[in-house]
């Protein structure tokens, strides 16, 4: 089995295009190591 060499992760925001706009992120992280400040919120 490889070992992942990076992680994703994606989000969106907001109530769906019929009720308003929608806000949607995404970045890819190398899977090594920790970036500082960095928090799950």
């Amino acid at each position: 089995m490889m070992r992942p060499t990076a992680l994703t992760g994606v989000d969106e925001a907001g109530r769906g295009p019929l009720a308003g706009p929608v806000v949607a992120a995404a970045v890819i992280l190398p899977a090594t190591g920790t970036l500082a400040g960095l928090n799950d919120s």
